[in-house]
């Protein structure tokens, strides 16, 4: 049985069975559990109950329990491969437009939407065009603006927001009982983001960053050896751009407000000695030029990792004027 969390619910609760439309397209940041939810709702949807609920007792539920459900099919990147291919498109379509095997509903699951190569969402448009009956998609993106305006437009767009700060400490203190506070408050309010910050050692990872970002903005120091050490730790590299990112929008704040911005509290002397040693106009542009890196590797584009955070280290060092080189 799915434990699916309060933030996620409503958005389950403002679904009827009676009234599905053929594809429906949850779209927001990384971390706030869209999936689940994809599996929440596909899992109701084949259930042979008359809500959008799972009752886990009728014979649909018992085959999703058991990873057996002939009707239920889950479209995701295969391992080792950077995109959906046409292949396992063209293979889904082989299978959906025949029967139901038990009678009744068909789910097609996609998460990560926009992780499709253009020829597979080609061809995935097209069975949206004409979609078989009682066949239903689950899609969800990170990146909505990355989703062709077709497929969006025969989808119906849920926005799934991030959960208050309360929703998130609920959530997480049933598995956690310590630095709760600071893993929601550096995921921004993402509970599945800051899950995995836990799981990391948070303090570590975080007091390591901090080390390093210090020795960039004031002295310019290892910038090559801090490059190839983030380029070699990929699980937490969209992570560090992200605080990048943070960092250079409280400088902002902070050449804005003074001591009343509110700013992340564990780096609030780089806060402080950003907005006060830094123009703001480069402020911007180191931001903007951050965030676009940052979406370089968030889509797995073919980059040089290495090179592309040495160019960044270098525009910081350069468009923050602060180094002693």
């Amino acid at each position: 049985m799915l434990n699916v969390p309060k933030w996620l619910v409503k958005y389950t609760d403002s679904l009827s069975k009676e009234m599905l439309h053929h594809a429906y397209l949850f779209y927001g940041r990384e971390g706030l559990g869209k999936e689940l939810l994809l599996t929440s709702i596909g899992n109701a949807i084949l259930c042979e109950s008359n809500n959008l609920t799972s009752c886990n007792l009728c014979k649909s539920c018992k085959l999703i329990l058991s990873n057996n459900h002939p009707d239920l099919h889950k479209i995701q990147r295969e391992e080792g491969k950077k995109n959906i291919s046409i292949s396992q498109i063209i293979n889904l379509r082989n299978k959906i437009y025949e029967s139901p095997f038990l009678g009744k509903n068909k789910i097609i699951s996609i998460p990560n939407i926009e992780s499709m190569s253009r020829d597979a969402s080609d061809a995935i448009l097209k069975i949206l065009e004409e979609p078989p009956k009682d066949t239903f998609f689950i899609m969800s993106s990170n990146f909505i603006h990355q989703i062709s305006s077709t497929i969006r437009s025969r989808s119906i767009e849920i926005e799934i927001k991030n959960p208050t700060f309360n929703e998130c400490r609920e959530w997480l203190s049933e598995f956690y009982s310590e630095d709760i506070d600071l893993a929601i408050e550096l995921s921004n309010n993402r509970p599945f983001m800051a899950k995995d910050l836990l799981d990391l050692d948070i303090l570590d990872l975080r007091a390591s960053f901090i080390r390093d970002i210090s020795g960039i903005i004031k002295s310019g120091k290892h910038i090559v050896n801090i490059s190839e050490k983030w380029s070699k730790e990929l699980e937490t590299l969209p992570l560090k751009l992200e605080w990048m990112s943070y960092l250079l929008v409280d400088a902002i704040k902070y050449e804005s407000a003074k001591e009343n911005a509110q700013v992340l509290s564990d780096s609030e002397n780089i806060t402080t000695y950003l907005g006060e040693k830094s123009d703001i106009f480069n402020l911007h542009q180191l931001l903007k030029h951050t965030n676009e890196i940052w979406n370089l590797f968030c889509s797995d584009s073919n980059l040089k990792k290495e090179y592309q955070l040495q160019s960044l280290f270098v525009s910081w060092e350069k468009g923050l004027g602060i180094s002693n080189q």
